[in-house]
């Protein structure tokens, strides 16, 4: 069957599970508790800090009995499943590293199913470690950073849920962004110039927010505590692979968590054009494997849609060349930032010997090529 052609414009944001007030992250609060049919699965999570302190977790999975991945019925009920049952697969993996790289039936079969079922990968990821895991401290103020809490832990601490919920802060920062986005990818497609140009200004006035929120990284999250504690249970299966038992006797290689799995910069760089290098290209299109269908689609469908960087660049406005390299130029200090912390949060800890990130590619060259690739996007005014 031929693909479907690209719409001439976009669609609702929430046609694409994006929200204009919370953006990628759902605007219905997340399942708190796991349904009854999952109860074995609670027990175990719940206890996983101290079980993987204690070096018990591996015999706890293993006395779990398999649940039915079906009984989760709603989206929300899934999600929840999926969270827990992702947290379980790494714990079991990392807290042995060097023997059995088999996940049991009884982990491995639901996992695989509810992943499938919900287009994911069967691994820990952003959209399950940080989207879909929070609860709000005070249900009467907006989910916030500050007004959220974790559903689900790995070492559990300080440190951790800062880690995620900071994360949450800057997806949520973004809400605005994206909304001004769509509307200029919108308004490129119709030719409308001044609207054009409102919204790119809006954008990039819009994007101080997430360097704000990103830097409050360090408020809560002491690097060496996330580097040696929380990290080495959020890498991928690199080679050889791990076996899902009861589900292929094959070895599977995926991806860990991994920043570059969060939709919002690669919804700026579908929207403003930007084009990427044989490194930070490859690596960003396979993470987009990661991401919740509906948030693919809609990289997609900007990319395809939006003509925000050909009007800028054949309009003849300088008004609106300059509000496009605004927009850019904001984008690159993102990128710089997010490198300056990289290396603060990895490279400083490991003493200059870690190069390779969760996501299994090594991190700084692909930090600075993509910033560089984003530098590279603005427009000459002349």
């Amino acid at each position: 069957m031929a693909a479907a052609p690209p719409p001439s414009t976009l669609a609702d944001l929430e046609s694409y599970e994006v929200s204009p007030t919370t953006g990628f992250v759902p605007d219905t609060d997340p399942l708190i508790d796991l349904p009854e049919a999952f109860a074995p699965l609670a027990t175990v999570a719940d206890d996983l800090p101290g079980l993987l302190r204690w070096k018990r977790v591996r015999r706890a999975v293993e006395a779990m009995p398999e649940v039915d991945a079906s009984a989760a019925a709603t989206r929300h009920e899934q999600e929840r499943v999926l969270l827990v049952l992702t947290t379980l697969a790494n714990a079991w993996v990392w807290s042995d590293p060097d023997s059995n790289l088999r996940i049991p039936a009884q982990l491995a079969r639901p996992l695989w199913q509810l992943a499938r079922t919900l287009g994911r990968q069967p691994i820990v990821h952003h959209a399950s470690m940080c989207l879909w895991n929070w609860r709000r401290i005070d249900p009467t103020e907006p989910v916030s950073a500050d007004n959220s809490e974790l559903l689900q832990t790995v070492m559990g601490g300080t440190d951790e849920t800062w880690f995620f919920t900071a994360t949450l802060g800057v997806e949520l920062a973004g809400a605005p962004v994206l909304a001004a986005l769509h509307d200029a990818a919108n308004a490129s497609a119709n030719d409308d110039i001044d609207a054009l140009e409102l919204h790119l200004t809006v954008v990039a006035d819009a994007m101080p927010s997430l360097n704000v929120a990103l830097a409050r990284m360090r408020e809560w999250c002491d690097p060496h505590i996330f580097y040696h504690r929380l990290r080495p249970f959020l890498a991928g299966w690199p080679a050889p692979g791990v076996v899902y038992e009861g589900v292929s006797p094959a070895p599977v290689m995926l991806a860990g968590g991994s920043a570059g799995q969060s939709s919002l910069v690669q919804a700026l760089d579908a929207g403003l054009g930007i084009v990427h290098g044989p490194t930070a290209g490859p690596f960003l299109d396979h993470m987009r494997d990661y991401m919740p269908p509906a948030h693919r689609r809609y990289l997609a469908d900007l990319a395809a849609t939006s003509r925000i960087r050909h009007v800028a660049d054949t309009d003849g406005s300088r008004r609106l060349t300059e509000a496009y390299n605004a927009a850019v130029d904001e984008l690159e200090l993102f990128r710089r930032r997010h490198m300056a912390l990289a290396m603060e949060y990895v490279v400083a800890p490991s003493g200059d010997a870690e190069r390779t990130g969760t996501g299994g590619t090594d991190f700084a060259v692909f930090l600075r090529e993509a910033r560089t690739d984003t530098a590279a996007g603005r427009l000459s005014a002349g």
